[in-house]
């Protein structure tokens, strides 16, 4: 049964004597490794079932500790790290020759980030080294967005989990990759608005993943409940709505139903917050099948728009 704590000294101590440490971050809750014990790395992959062809972020306290895993740092990498670090923003960058393949899944590149949670912030500080943390969840499953939800996804395990409440932004990183003879371009999607981005780059992003997979979360099904899930854009199926066995997630304007509904509003910034701890609660309820209000079509929510494109399938 994983345990809690909010004692930076003993979660130090785990991670240095190579266990693994489920620890909050602004996005989602990480899966913690010293990202130079590769004995641990492996834990991650293992526990999480996470294939190694899927690479992992470096959690930095700091962006200066970014030279040392990354070589050929362009003027408008740093731009973005001064600019938005610690944040959720996650910068593809070229691998130094040290930093283990096992990380990068063989690539000569490396994705780095410094998170904004104090708690996150304070045990990198104190442990000295980065830490790779990919979301505290079994394979493509529901990202763990509090303690509770990592307790669900290793209810059999004897993790130590940091507590540090409920993440603030709900949905992972923005990725963008930055490397030599490429223009800069954007590998996934988050809250951090590409518009923003591309104002201190000064010139637009890319879109799209060319060549190796350079960023984590892009298989087709991914961030996905249990239970059937399908997401609906016009008027919701009418014999659904009496079905008590539907589970339901609106996005405003939701409509009587039998079955368990939740509405998550129509600000992008609160439903992010607020997806995967819905997912999980209609998740939890043994439903047979679960229907989504897709989101407006604006810029503002592409991220959800991704994030529910991979854990649900089109109705029309």
């Amino acid at each position: 049964m994983p345990q809690l704590t909010t004692d930076l000294d003993l979660a130090c101590a785990r991670l240095r004597a190579g266990q693994l440490l489920a620890l909050p971050t602004e996005t989602v809750y990480g899966l913690a490794a010293d990202a130079r014990n590769l004995a641990a790395v492996a834990q991650v992959f293992a526990l999480k079932g996470r294939p190694s062809s899927n690479p992992l972020i470096v959690h930095l306290a700091a962006a200066a500790q970014a030279a040392d895993w990354a070589t050929d740092i362009s003027p408008a990498a740093r731009r973005l790290m001064a600019r938005f670090w610690p944040g959720p923003l996650t910068l593809v960058l070229p691998a130094r020759h040290d930093v283990p393949r096992e990380i990068t899944a063989g690539q000569d590149s490396v994705a780095l980030r410094v998170p904004a949670h104090p708690l996150a912030r304070q045990l990198l500080e104190r442990f000295g080294g980065a830490l790779v943390a990919p979301s505290a969840n079994r394979y493509m499953s529901i990202s763990p967005t509090s303690s509770a939800h990592v307790q669900q996804q290793f209810a059999d395990s004897d993790l130590l989990i940091l507590e540090g409440g409920e993440c603030q932004v709900g949905l992972e990183s923005t990725i963008v990759g930055l490397l030599p003879g490429e223009p800069p371009r954007l590998l996934r999607e988050g809250m951090l608005a590409p518009a923003s981005i591309e104002q201190v780059l000064g010139e637009a992003l890319q879109r799209g993943v060319e060549g190796s997979v350079r960023a984590p979360g892009q298989h087709h099904r991914h961030y996905a409940p249990g239970t059937p899930s399908w997401r609906f854009h016009q008027a919701p199926p009418e014999e659904a709505l009496a079905d008590p066995q539907c589970g339901w997630l609106w996005c405003g304007n939701a409509r009587p139903s039998a079955g368990p509904a939740l509405d998550l509003g129509d600000n992008p910034d609160e439903y992010a917050q607020g997806l995967y701890a819905a997912l999980y609660r209609l998740d939890n309820l043994g439903l047979q099948r679960l229907l989504i209000q897709s989101p407006p079509a604006h810029a503002a929510w592409a991220a959800i728009h991704d994030r529910l494109s991979r854990a649900s399938t089109a109705l029309d």
